[in-house]
């Protein structure tokens, strides 16, 4: 009888200083990505902080990456040089061949960020959007 009491007081007080108990729920969502000559043009511009899939696929003729910066600059003002948008990203993949990609699954915080191909002068092309993670 003292074996069950145990875990079940541990439970309780756990329980009443707000402890979850197998109950956190984490969010997932899957971004689809399509790439081309220049744009960046994702399924969605938004989703809730968590675990986020990103698929991309390169639909253009030339190659291309897929990074992903957190930042509170607009996607059409993130300093470059070179032709190469400078901030470390937090991930950068590819390059994705015409008609290949991949997936990039990250744990992503509240805040503003930048999809963007870095392959010398896309991201001065236009190949970039906002997302924003809520």
């Amino acid at each position: 009888m003292r074996k069950l009491v145990l875990p079940a007081a541990a439970a309780a007080a756990a329980v009443a200083v707000g402890v979850p108990i197998g109950l956190a729920s984490t969010s997932s969502a899957t971004v689809s990505i399509t790439e081309k000559e220049f744009k960046v043009l994702p399924s969605a511009k938004s989703v809730k902080a968590g675990k986020v899939t990103f698929k991309i696929k390169n639909r253009g003729l030339l190659d291309h990456t897929f990074a992903i910066v957190k930042t509170k600059l607009p996607a059409g003002k993130l300093p470059v040089k070179n032709n190469r948008v400078t901030l470390k990203p937090i991930k950068d993949v590819g390059p994705f061949k015409p008609g290949k990609g991949g997936t990039l699954t990250l744990s992503l915080k509240p805040g503003k960020y930048v999809l963007y191909c870095n392959i010398k002068s896309h991201y001065s092309a236009g190949q970039r959007v906002a997302f924003t993670v809520t």
